[in-house]
């Protein structure tokens, strides 16, 4: 049985990835989308992240995951924007220090963590706790996804066609 090789139009066999690895003339627009997005992800996700949802009393930090899960996608869109798996790891970074910096800048009142209520953590306090080690593991999870999305394909049914 032979299998007919599809070749692209220049004779070469088909591309394996849709999106190749950033130029080096595309980096300065690569850093200011990882700027952009890190601040963007930064500003929305503490806006959100003490949004809090009460089911049967318990307080759910709903906010705090979806702003993890927020920030996690806009690094996601800037690295596949750009091409390159290290934009997300940017993204992340800047993130993390405006969040950050925002937190050591701000009005202690502000900020619940360390506050305990009847023996407890209030649970704007956990939704801060889970904001700021989750966009931690949002940024590991952002360069994760990347990976993969840009990888090239390793399926054999690509190279059949």
């Amino acid at each position: 049985m032979q299998v007919n090789k599809q070749k692209d139009d220049d004779g070469a066999n088909p591309a394996a990835v849709v999106a190749p690895s950033a130029r080096s003339g595309d980096r300065p627009r690569g850093v200011l989308a990882s700027v952009l997005g890190g601040s963007l992800a930064a500003v929305l996700g503490t806006a959100l992240h003490a949004h809090i949802w009460y089911v049967n009393g318990v307080g759910i930090p709903a906010g705090a995951l979806a702003s993890v899960v927020l920030a996690t996608s806009i690094a996601v869109f800037v690295a596949v924007a750009a091409r390159s798996i290290f934009f997300a790891a940017l993204t992340g970074v800047v993130a993390y220090i405006l969040v950050g910096l925002a937190a050591s800048l701000s009005a202690g009142a502000l900020i619940a963590a360390g506050v305990e209520v009847e023996g407890a953590l209030p649970p704007v306090a956990i939704a801060g706790y889970v904001w700021v080690v989750g966009l931690a593991v949002g940024t590991v999870a952002a360069v994760a996804l990347s990976w993969w999305a840009l990888r090239p394909s390793a399926r054999p049914e690509a190279e059949a066609l």
